[in-house]
């Protein structure tokens, strides 16, 4: 699978952009489509989906405002992720016969944990994608790290989260009250939303400290050049990596909410953040919050996510061990070029 750990520096509103805008790519020599002008903001998408062999050069039309189906979106996520197509497992959808044109890009996408079926043994494969369904492949298929419910804040989608319950994704605000991730996609499309790869529609509502609200719609079908759009949005930007705690014993980390607010962590720091610098530490898996405390009970899955800028090493230092003083220390090496770095870490300095 093509891995691409890229995010950030992304329009947002990909899915809920107007389809007429001032994107054009003004260095275009030819338009391959009679119905995608050089002044449509999804124009170099789709020329990047050409280029990358995605979608065909030689069809007359891209169809722009219609729904993508299921088969659809798979041929083009495959390609575009680089899956293996040719030595696959047959997935045994009853629609989706061996002899069907996006059969071996639907199962490459299952093979690889990227779609499921819809049940009784059909995929739907001229069923419209749904923009939840999309949020989940494309996380996934992108390798990104579902966030968890203190990532979140008070900026969650009213169809995504909720202030009820509590248990696992959850956060705190204002005492006991809990904002919860629902639904079948929610820790995909806040994922999504948390790095700005999509925006939501205005409900005219607001509550409380979370200003104006706004929904996802999950459930609402995707149009082919907003796919474009994402996809192409998704392989731009700043690369970030991400630097797993487990991964090399960093332990008992502590994180908790004082009384003037905001987010405790243990130490992180970076000797030459002109190298790399540290953009977050988070965690994609959180445990129940004691209701009415503020404090988090354990976090698995910590991780610190990293942006490199340029070729070269330092150092990163972190707290270990919660409070005790103890430090681990990592050399980063940086290699190859902007958009496509390299990075590699190592244990040089053993836990004092």
């Amino acid at each position: 699978m093509k891995k691409t750990l890229i995010t950030a520096g992304l329009a947002t509103g990909l899915f809920f952009t107007s389809m007429m805008g001032t994107g054009a790519d003004a260095s275009a020599s030819s338009v391959h489509y009679k119905d995608v002008k050089t002044s449509d903001n999804f124009y170099s998408a789709v020329e990047s989906l050409i280029e990358q062999k995605a979608i065909s050069r030689t069809n007359e039309k891209f169809r722009p405002y219609e729904n993508v189906t299921r088969g659809q979106a798979s041929s083009i996520i495959a390609k575009v992720l680089e899956l293996e197509i040719e030595n696959v497992k047959d997935p045994k959808f009853k629609d989706v016969p061996k002899s069907h044109q996006f059969y071996k890009y639907i199962a490459a996408l299952e093979n690889a944990g990227l779609v499921k079926g819809k049940g009784n043994g059909i995929f739907g494969i001229n069923d419209p994608l749904t923009r939840g369904q999309m949020s989940s492949i494309l996380v996934k298929g992108f390798e990104i790290p579902l966030i968890g419910g203190h990532d979140i804040g008070l900026n969650g989608f009213v169809d995504t989260t909720d202030y009820v319950g509590g248990g696992e994704n959850s956060a705190v605000e204002n005492g006991d009250t809990l904002l919860t991730l629902e639904g079948q996609f929610s820790q995909a499309i806040e994922t999504m939303h948390y790095y700005n790869f999509v925006s939501g529609y205005k409900t005219g509502e607001t509550y409380k400290d979370r200003g104006e609200l706004l929904e996802f719609r999950q459930g609402e079908a995707l149009k082919r050049s907003q796919l474009a759009l994402m996809i192409n949005s998704m392989q731009k930007g700043t690369q970030y990596e991400y630097l797993y705690f487990k991964d090399f014993d960093i332990t008992n980390r502590s994180v908790g909410k004082v009384a003037t607010g905001g987010w405790v962590h243990d130490k992180a720091e970076i000797d030459d953040s002109s190298v790399v610098s540290i953009k977050e530490i988070s965690n994609y898996e959180t445990t129940a919050f004691l209701r009415g405390t503020g404090v988090e009970q354990t976090l698995d899955n910590v991780y610190a996510i990293l942006e490199p800028k340029k070729v070269g090493k330092t150092f990163a230092r972190f707290e270990n061990g919660g409070g005790t003083g103890k430090e681990k220390v990592l050399e980063i090496t940086v290699t190859g070029t902007k958009g496509n770095f390299e990075v590699s870490y190592k244990d040089v300095i053993p836990e004092k």
